[in-house]
């Protein structure tokens, strides 16, 4: 099973993959975007996962995990 980072490994690991990819004036730029927009996450999930199935989004989780098909 695939070890889950907490949230401060989480955190960090973000913030990194934002600096490697954007660089560090772009990637605070955005962080700070993100602190002050407001943010609706319901509407988000509903967007975001409106084309997957019950069944893709358990075969996500299980393989984000590492998990076998049953």
């Amino acid at each position: 099973m695939a070890k889950h980072l907490t949230e401060q490994e989480l955190r960090r690991q973000a913030v990194q993959a934002l600096s490697d990819r954007l660089g560090p004036v772009d990637a605070l730029g955005f962080l700070a975007l993100v602190s002050r927009e407001p943010f609706d996450y319901q509407q988000w999930r509903n967007e975001y996962f409106s084309h997957y199935s019950v069944d893709q989004l358990v075969q996500e989780i299980r393989n984000s995990r590492g998990e076998k098909a049953s």
